[in-house]
């Protein structure tokens, strides 16, 4: 009997004890990578210095630097967990950088054990899952962002979310489940999302219009749409809420999509030439994170919130006048989104031997899985198209601004397990199945 017939007739709890060894076997190699590489602060940058003003006395404020003010460049969840830990064990110490490496790697890892139990509810057989999880798990092609800025940035988060988002609408949609209870449930899971990552929480709206398109009649929608509405409501009313007592302003997320515009375009980014340059030279002209003169403007004009609606402003009159210019930005940042160039990489962890290698990975995982989100919405359609939903929507919002690897993170898990699929249905398609050769 061959190792495939072996793990085929393996029972679920065998199957899910290799699965955890696997994700085990990461957790050790992400560490390993770790302690080579010990400068944890590197990169935090903004979020850290939220997390350090929440645990210096409770404020969500300092994005820039000490004494800058309250913010809301941040949305507060991560920071807030970080400066809780930072309060207790200290800022950069050895156990609080531990608590929250292992926070990190768990929220990656689990991400991909979810997406391991959402791909059985979509058939794949399991020998191909355990090679998506071992793929996913054993060679980790961002072992930065899963070790050191999720520690505070949302991304691990975020994906962990969207797979329970997509497994609870699976589990829905398979069961003919026509009670209310599980729909409140996923609402809520998918308005904490939003709140977190909005792009990722729109793709998971956009997946349960499609389940209420599939599962349940007209006449319920309204319903439905009222509880998601009630669950969006609660979850941004305590951040709105202290945005208004603290500013006078309606701000539900953030206030620094301006100054993200800002950054993606303007002139000098659109010829395409030498496009690490031109992004570190605009960041160290107008970001006040990276310039001083930048922050000295910014505190001139009254602070974060002003300085990035008037960046937005500006940015907005450059695209009025030059549509075609923002159209080209636009779908350049949509390619950069899916395919990250290599100056990417090099920005926070510098250019070594490997990371041709990681970026030629990186393209292969998402152009297969690009190709099955295509393939999910246009030939297989039914469930597929849930996992292609958070493959395509969330590249919408981002190509208005310039695509980093911390995005393109978001649909690395879901890319890789369905561009699996893809190479599965290929071989299967090619090669005849026993019976068939009978």
């Amino acid at each position: 009997m061959s190792i495939v017939e072996r793990i085929r007739k393996l029972s679920e709890a065998h199957t899910r004890l290799i699965a955890l060894s696997i994700i085990a076997m990461g957790v050790l190699e992400r560490l390993v990578w770790l302690h080579q590489h010990p400068d944890t602060k590197n990169g935090l940058a903004e979020a850290y210095n939220v997390a350090a003003s929440f645990a210096r006395d409770g404020t969500i404020a300092d994005t820039f630097r000490r004494g800058s003010g309250l913010s809301t460049h941040f949305t507060p969840v991560l920071p807030t967990i970080a400066g809780y830990v930072y309060r207790t064990f200290g800022l950069q110490t050895f156990a609080a950088q531990a608590i929250l490496t292992t926070l990190a790697l768990g929220t990656v890892l689990l991400s991909g054990y979810v997406l391991f139990l959402v791909f059985e509810r979509l058939g794949m057989p399991v020998v191909w899952r355990l090679i998506a999880l071992g793929i996913f798990s054993l060679l980790p092609l961002f072992p930065y962002l899963e070790t050191v800025m999720f520690q505070i940035w949302e991304g691990g988060l975020a994906c962990l979310l969207s797979a329970w988002v997509l497994l609870r609408l699976l589990d829905a949609d398979r069961s003919h489940d026509a009670g209310m209870r599980p729909w409140i449930g996923t609402s809520f899971i998918a308005s904490f999302l939003f709140f977190l990552n909005p792009p990722s929480g729109l793709a998971c709206f956009v997946m349960m219009g499609f389940w209420l398109l599939r599962r349940r009649p007209l006449r319920t929608w309204p319903g439905h749409a009222a509880w998601g509405a009630l669950a969006l409501a609660l979850v941004l009313a305590p951040w709105t809420i202290r945005n208004y007592e603290a500013f006078g302003q309606f701000i539900p997320l953030r206030s620094n999509m301006g100054l993200e515009l800002a950054l993606a375009n303007h002139p000098a980014a659109v010829s395409g030439k030498d496009a690490r340059q031109v992004f570190e030279t605009r960041l160290n002209t107008i970001h006040p994170q990276t310039s001083q003169a930048a922050f000295d403007r910014m505190e001139a004009m009254g602070g974060e919130r002003v300085y990035a609606k008037r960046l937005g402003d500006e940015t907005k009159q450059w695209i009025a006048h030059n549509p075609g210019a923002f159209a080209t930005l636009s779908l350049r940042h949509l390619v950069q989104f899916y395919f990250p160039p290599r100056w990417q990489w090099e920005l926070n962890q510098g250019g070594n031997s490997a990371t041709g290698v990681k970026q030629a990975l990186t393209w292969l995982f998402a152009g297969i899985g690009l190709l099955g989100a295509v393939l999910g919405v246009l030939v297989w359609r039914g469930l597929f198209f849930y996992p292609a939903t958070l493959i395509i929507v969330p590249a919408l919002p981002y190509m208005v601004v310039q695509p980093i690897l911390r995005y393109h993170y978001l649909i690395y898990g879901i890319t890789l397990f369905l561009g699996v699929e893809v190479v599965r249905r290929c071989i299967a398609a090619m090669v005849p199945s026993r019976a068939s050769a009978a």
